[in-house]
């Protein structure tokens, strides 16, 4: 065989596969019967009792039945006759059928619901057994749609589980790119969804949100934990979920110039946490996310500290600064403690230099800075001579225009002293 033939075979192989794994039983394709065709359908039903029926002679005869039931023109008495021999079958069928299949379609026709539910259940459960999770979930989605207060939740909840759960210890992955376990979110939203107080919802929640936390989509998992604690009151999960939820708004920010409301929300819940459950085991942890908590805070206040002091405003700088001088206090930081403590002392000396002075807006520069001679400039410090004292001297500093009018002054001292030939000079 040559290469090109092995794949020929191969392709022709998966695509038959394929068919087979999406075809349909004889019960979705029925069409009505002739009404003449009725009453030998219904005489072979009656001639042999569903208990003594294999599976595959069961679907037949439920196919046959239900084409029968579909027919126009019988009379009412032949038509209850039929309606009764495939209720019969059916229920036969939905409680012992080996084929997902056709349990799947005969919970998909118009039959009373105490047959098409169990079918339905049936047909999900088999799927399972078989791995065709998908198909498994799939099935129960559409019950649940037909039927949303069916009597059987409590299994269609125990189905749902058991696929979550397959899906979520699933280590391979399809085609070798794509990891089973990526399927289990899905199952496990839609039974805490749909079915909030079923048993196992506290343990797909708790699944879901430690997935969530994973993936870093920390707002998600505090729903889902804040839905245990809601839903599953007498869950093992519950205080777990409540220590969880604070942590998990520390983790969800990112850094103490936000966030401030959610750090007093996480605060206050596990401040909370530490009155009701003063002896449970996760106390250390709980203990060590509040420090956390106040070292933010204290952080926050400081960030906020610091911004007032950039812009001159001691009084607001002040404020912040003592606020996170006591939330730190709180956490016992020590390196903390010494930086917001050094702040405050640095503020002590901006204050005591005073405010600056306040320069009028629209004022001109001639204004602030006189050039007419009449003031000085204050000229660099220097120690005063044979003194010392560090205390500096300064020097005047003249300015251009009070230098040239002394030049002037002095050049008109020399001409009018007599220095010219009219005054008795020297003549040259």
């Amino acid at each position: 065989m040559t290469p090109s033939t092995k794949r020929h075979s191969l392709l022709s192989g998966l695509a038959l596969l394929a068919l087979a794994s999406c075809s349909s039983s004889p019960i979705a394709s029925i069409s009505p019967l002739d009404p003449e065709e009725v009453p030998a359908v219904l005489l072979a039903a009656q001639a042999s009792p569903a208990s003594e029926l294999a599976d595959r002679q069961l679907v037949d005869t439920v196919t046959d039945l239900l084409s029968a039931n579909k027919a126009r023109g019988l009379d009412t008495q032949t038509r209850v006759a039929v309606r009764d021999a495939l209720e019969v079958y059916a229920s036969e069928l939905a409680a012992r059928g080996e084929d997902p299949r056709a349990l799947e379609d005969l919970s998909e026709t118009d039959l009373p619901a105490r047959i098409s539910v169990p079918a339905g259940l049936r047909s999900a459960t088999l799927y399972l057994d078989r791995e065709d999770r998908k198909d498994a979930f799939k099935t129960i989605k559409k019950l649940d749609s037909r039927y949303p207060s069916h009597g059987l939740r409590d299994e269609a909840g125990d189905l749902l589980k058991g696929i979550g759960d397959s899906y979520f210890f699933d280590k391979r992955r399809k085609y070798f790119l794509f990891p089973y376990a990526n399927s289990a979110p899905q199952v496990y939203e839609y039974l805490s969804a749909e079915y909030p107080k079923h048993p196992g919802t506290d343990d797909a929640l708790h699944k879901l949100a430690g997935v969530y936390e994973k993936n870093r989509q920390y707002a998600i998992a505090i729903e889902k934990h804040e839905e245990l604690v809601l839903w599953c009151r007498d869950s093992p999960y519950r205080i777990g979920s409540e220590a969880a939820v604070p942590r998990l708004r520390l983790a969800a920010l990112s850094g103490p110039e936000y966030g401030r409301d959610s750090l007093n929300v996480a605060l206050g819940e596990l401040e909370i946490w530490l009155s009701k459950y003063p002896d449970n085991e996760l106390r250390p942890d709980v203990e060590r996310t509040l420090v956390d908590c106040l070292q933010r805070l204290a952080d926050n206040d400081m960030v906020v500290a610091r911004f007032y002091r950039t812009v001159m405003s001691p009084a607001g700088a002040r404020q912040h600064a003592a606020r996170a001088l006591e939330t730190a206090k709180r956490a016992g930081n020590p390196g903390q403690l010494e930086e917001i403590r050094a702040f405050l002392e640095d503020l002590d000396e901006i204050e005591s230099l005073g405010p600056p002075r306040e320069i009028p807006q629209g004022i001109l520069p001639q204004e602030i800075v006189p050039l007419d001679g009449e003031l000085d400039q204050q000229g660099p410090a220097e120690l005063a001579p044979g003194s010392g004292s560090m205390e500096p001297r300064r020097i005047p500093r003249r300015t251009e225009r009070a230098i040239e009018q002394d030049e002037s002054d002095e050049q008109a001292a020399g001409v009018g002293s007599g220095n010219g030939p009219e005054n008795g000079g020297e003549k040259r």
